[in-house]
């Protein structure tokens, strides 16, 4: 039946080839114009889903407050000079700015908190003009050090932060804005020559992981076309002249154009994990492009007129290659129940690119091949035409004698090859444990970078870029019983994990100041104090209506280990918070928590379900022969085991990439295994024993195999010229050589396992293991 299906497909393309051509073209129209809906996205909602618990609470949090900080650093040689009148005037000039913006929730800096103090104490927010006077209100006159309530601004003597607080909820566009405000104001804003000026902050570094995403593409795909380029100059020959080799690419191209145009119509964002797909597309379609490329020229070789190298070369290649995508798309299908957005996304990325590559490849490609020998003569035949008779023999080469000579010592040694590749899988599983899981955005970006330069001199500060937050809702969040909940709560916080955190902040702590230290007994009093309160410093600590607070732990890092023994720690002690007050543990700290915990139980069972998924998908491909089904999964399975061995040995964690990389392997690799089995099972069919058919597949389709492998390594290798992103990077390094991995599994593991299984089965039964019979 699926002979028949191909066979049609085949006839479709020599009597219908000038309308497909056409049409493959014409369609590039409507596809670049649902590009144009691409865009870009590098926020909390590529790396949890919308629907899950966490996502709803941060996003009930951002509603109401924001966690997203732009910090504009300053530095002087010291506290005196980084305080002159020039300094000072050109501060204001900053935080009055940025607080006209729209977006922003609030900027204080050192000016706003020393007119604070001074108004505390004499009730007029003029700024002193001496320097001298200014470093009394800011230092301790005994101990020289800076006050307390000062040190969120001044970390040290040398550093001052002014943090312009911007809504959570703005777009991509506006958060890029407000970035470039901020830097454009700090510019223009007078500072002396002595001081230094450093704008960071997380918001910066999500606009300059977006602003360096489009480079790095356009970097990767430019790359992986010069490898195909040379691969394909150096491999793949072909009849006519020598540009035609590499038509492959060609038709490849056209496949991720309309990959691009699938992710606008369906709304599929590039992120940092989906940028991935167009380099790994390139190598995977080339290789399926070459397959039939390669078997049209063979048919055609034979002496077959055009049409029928055509319509043999679809039939016989067509079901082939089509079942190895049918496996690599149930491999690739396995993605989609990571728990982590931008996997899912790219799960389904790659299945429309591959699906897109093949039909291409044999359709459109197929035609153009048999419109133009139709054309180039007037004769049927292709054997008509001069060629010389060692044309057949090319493909003896080098490769073909080293498969050859690799096929017999294969064979004969199974009981060491199957030892040793199981005694690798186990020592690489037991590594897995080991290795570190990356959560964190901002190590996703080189921290050689300016930027990340930036942003880890601010963390190095204590500039307390991560929060965790408690989001109090009442129906008055001024009741007395609740601010005094929430200074308790502060209390033990920073009695008993000190360790863990660089600071607390509430409206409780505003309400003890400005009340000499104590919470008044009634919500009125309490109210009346938030109307003298300047706006920056309450706006993002309450709402307008009184319904809801925020109280913010800062965390001096972001590693998850810290974050998640704080947050344990948090959601314990607010377990017992006063009557008719919910609160809730959330912030930003709690989407790297879940990204991180979707690291590594959603790599866990992707990997499972890919191998399960794959499995069950060959069994019906394979006329429900269960063993064989079986046989092409377990080499590609042992490769997990080498590859954790390998990112353990080289230092590698795992990442929303690199945890892909079970499912991923089982996709790509299965194809590897089912060419060669395959051309095994075809050879049986022939009356050919065992040991003999498994000499002949590996020396004739081994030649393809590796050329296969090369072309999808080349497609990989792209990704390390993402030098700006390690993720990246790290993530081609551990994919070229699993594809090396899957090539060693199918053409040194792989055969003693059928040889020994179908020599079993031959001895028990000759009868029943003749494939003829």
């Amino acid at each position: 039946m699926m002979t028949n299906v191909f066979r049609k497909a085949g006839k479709l393309i020599t009597s219908k080839y000038t309308i497909l051509i056409i049409l493959g073209l014409v369609l590039l129209i409507p596809f670049g114009l649902a590009a144009t809906n691409l865009e870009l996205k590098t926020g909390n909602d590529t790396f949890v889903s919308s629907s899950s618990g966490v996502y709803k609470d941060y996003e009930k949090f951002t509603d109401r407050f924001s966690d997203s900080v732009i910090v504009a650093l300053l530095a002087a040689p010291d506290l005196s000079q980084l305080l002159q009148p020039e300094n000072l005037a050109a501060m204001e000039f900053v935080e009055t700015k940025m607080s006209e913006e729209p977006n922003v929730v609030s900027a204080v800096g050192p000016v706003f908190l020393i007119k604070q103090a001074v108004a505390k104490e004499s009730g007029s927010p003029d700024l002193p003009k001496d320097t001298e006077e200014i470093l009394k209100i800011i230092t301790d006159p005994e101990s020289g050090e800076i006050r307390s309530s000062f040190t969120q601004i001044f970390p040290d003597k040398q550093h001052a932060f002014i943090a312009v607080t911007i809504s959570a909820a703005i777009s991509t566009d506006e958060e890029s804005d407000l970035v470039d405000g901020v830097k454009k104001t700090t510019a223009a804003a007078g500072f002396g020559e002595n001081v230094d000026i450093i704008v960071t902050g997380v918001p910066v570094t999500k606009v300059e992981m977006a602003d360096t995403m489009v480079s790095s593409m356009v970097s990767m795909v430019i790359l992986a076309v010069v490898l195909m380029l040379v691969i394909l100059a150096l491999v793949f020959s072909v009849r006519g002249f020598f540009m035609w080799r590499w038509l492959p690419l060609a038709v490849v191209f056209l496949g991720i154009f309309y990959a691009f145009g699938c992710m606008g119509l369906f709304n599929i964002p590039i992120t940092v994990v989906t940028m991935a797909v167009f380099p790994i597309l390139i190598g995977l379609g080339v290789d399926y492009a070459i397959q039939f490329h390669n078997r049209y020229d063979e048919e055609a070789r034979r002496g077959e007129t055009f049409a029928e190298a055509a319509i043999d070369s679809v039939t016989h290649i067509g079901p082939t290659i089509g079942i190895a995508i049918i496996a690599a798309c149930l491999g690739f299908a396995a993605l989609f129940f990571s728990p982590i957005p931008m996997v899912q996304d790219f799960g389904l990325t790659l299945i429309i690119g591959v699906t897109a590559c093949y039909v291409l490849s044999m359709l459109f490609l197929t035609a153009i091949l048999y419109r133009h020998d139709r054309r180039k003569t007037t004769s049927t035949r292709v054997s008509e035409v001069k060629q010389k008779p060692q044309t057949v023999q090319e493909s003896n080469g080098v490769v073909e004698k080293g498969l050859s000579r690799l096929a017999p010592w294969v064979i004969n040694h199974p009981a060491i090859i199957i030892a040793v590749a199981l005694i690798v899988t186990i020592a690489g599983m037991v590594a897995d444990s080991h290795i570190d899981t990356i959560a964190d955005e901002t190590k996703f970006i080189s921290q050689t970078t300016p930027t990340m330069r930036d942003f880890n001199t601010l963390q190095s500060l204590g500039g307390g870029l991560m929060s965790t937050n408690l989001l109090i809702e009442a129906d008055d969040v001024t009741e007395p019983a609740i601010l005094e909940w929430m200074l308790q709560t502060e209390q033990r916080i920073k009695q008993e994990k000190s360790d863990l955190i660089a600071g607390t902040n509430s409206v409780a702590d505003l309400v003890m100041q400005a009340n000499d230290g104590q919470i008044p007994q009634s919500s009125a009093e309490i109210r009346e104090i938030f109307e003298n309160i300047p706006l920056p410093v309450k706006r993002n600590l309450i709402t307008d209506d009184f319904t809801a607070a925020n109280l913010i732990v800062s965390s001096p890092g972001r590693d998850p280990k810290m974050l998640e023994e704080l947050s344990g720690y948090l959601t314990d002690e607010t377990v017992d918070h006063p009557s008719g007050t919910n609160v809730t543990v959330t912030g930003l700290s709690q989407i790297i928590l879940k990204l991180a915990d979707g690291l590594t139980t959603g790599r866990e069972k992707m990997t499972l379900l890919g191998i399960v998924f794959v499995f069950f998908g060959l069994i019906p491909l394979f006329r429900f022969k269960v063993l064989r089904a079986l046989v092409a999964i377990i080499p590609i399975a042992l490769i997990i085991g080498w590859s954790s061995g390998l990112m353990y040995i080289t230092g590698i964690d795992y990442t929303p990439l690199t945890a892909t990389l079970g499912a991923l392997i089982i996709g790509i690799g299965v194809e590897f295994t089912v060419l060669l089995m395959m051309r095994y099972y075809e050879e049986r069919e022939k009356g050919v024993r065992v040991r003999e058919a498994m000499t002949m597949a590996i020396t004739k389709i081994g030649r393809a195999i590796c050329a296969s492998g090369l072309t999808v390594i080349g497609g990989f290798g792209a990704l390390l010229i993402a030098t700006d992103f390690p993720i990246l990077r790290d993530f081609g390094i551990v994919t070229m050589i699993n594809v090396f991995f899957a090539l060693v599994a199918t053409l040194v593991v792989l055969p003693p396992m059928i040889v020994f299984l179908d020599s079993r089965l031959e001895k028990r039964s000759p009868a029943k293991s003749n494939p003829r019979s």
